[in-house]
């Protein structure tokens, strides 16, 4: 087996992973996770059952509910707001859901198509200081950043499908740091590119590439405590961390079932108290890592 991954060692990087779970229905156990959130001192996580399974950050299994609709697919993203909100992208389903913390459905909305009002698939979003709903999304030609009021008025979007800085394949995942700008996943370009609030491209972060600092695939990202950036690349099989300005601070991870060995994963969310935690998808599990580990 080729290794495209980052080195692991046997010392204080592989002692601070911490794992749960296994295939399965029971509580605890998953069918590929790929979408993670941690908030507030506990880590959501949902799977391809369409279950959202809220744990401790042990891994101890709090609750769950199950999505309204999963026969289309389900959810990339899961999005908690400091309102108490938890905001959950429907991918397949086009539309937005939100829930409480105990899994009442407190609205949804949204509709099929590729209108200034309507989605494909939604993969992430993010609110501003303003209240505004920011989404990723991809499908068709809709290939776009995709913003909206508070009051869910539409207001603007950029991108389209292509290769071109600006341009989108696979927008997967955004995020806004304390910078302001907006930092998407362009997956399929193996890249992050930096928006100013307006839509004008600021710069573009990486390449494709299996060296440590370059990205194949990266399918989700989040913002550090420390204001970095830390993304799971499913085609290298690692997390990768980044500066907002571009530069690579390290990365964590190759491919396997081990501690610290990773299967294609699709999900990652980083916890105020300095823990990345990723959502390990076709080893069916959860992977704890210490922030400082991924150097």
């Amino acid at each position: 087996m080729v290794l495209t991954g980052c080195a692991i060692d046997n010392g204080s990087r592989f002692s601070a992973v911490h794992m749960w779970g296994e295939t399965g229905i029971r509580k605890g156990h998953f069918k590929k996770p790929r979408a993670i959130a941690a908030w507030r001192g506990e880590v959501y996580v949902i799977d391809t059952t369409g279950r959202m399974q809220v744990f401790s950050p042990e891994g101890a299994f709090l609750r769950s509910w199950v999505l309204p609709k999963t026969d289309n697919g389900t959810p990339t993203g899961i999005t908690p707001v400091e309102d108490g909100r938890i905001l959950i992208p429907d991918t397949h389903n086009s539309r937005l859901l939100e829930y409480d913390p105990s899994g009442e459905l407190l609205d949804m909305w949204g509709g099929y198509g590729t209108g200034e009002d309507e989605f494909i698939y939604l993969t992430d979003v993010v609110l501003d200081d303003e209240g505004r709903y920011i989404f990723s999304e991809y499908g068709m030609d809709a290939e776009r950043v995709h913003i909206f009021s508070k009051s869910r008025e539409f207001e603007r979007e950029w991108g389209t499908l292509g290769e071109a800085p600006g341009e989108f394949s696979r927008a997967m995942s955004i995020v806004r740091p304390s910078d302001g700008r907006l930092y998407v996943c362009d997956t399929a370009n193996h890249r992050i590119q930096c928006f100013e609030s307006d839509g004008q491209l600021s710069h573009i972060i990486s390449d494709a590439g299996v060296a440590p600092g370059f990205l194949k695939f990266p399918y989700d990202m989040d913002v550090a405590p420390d204001g970095s950036l830390v993304l799971c690349e499913y085609g290298n099989n690692r997390v990768s961390r980044f500066t907002t300005s571009g530069k690579h601070i390290g990365c964590f991870g190759r491919p396997g079932r081990g501690p610290g060995e990773f299967n294609a994963p699709r999900g990652i969310c980083a916890s105020a108290d300095g823990f990345v935690y990723v959502a390990d998808t076709d080893n069916d599990r959860i992977q704890r890592i210490s922030l400082e580990a991924i150097a």
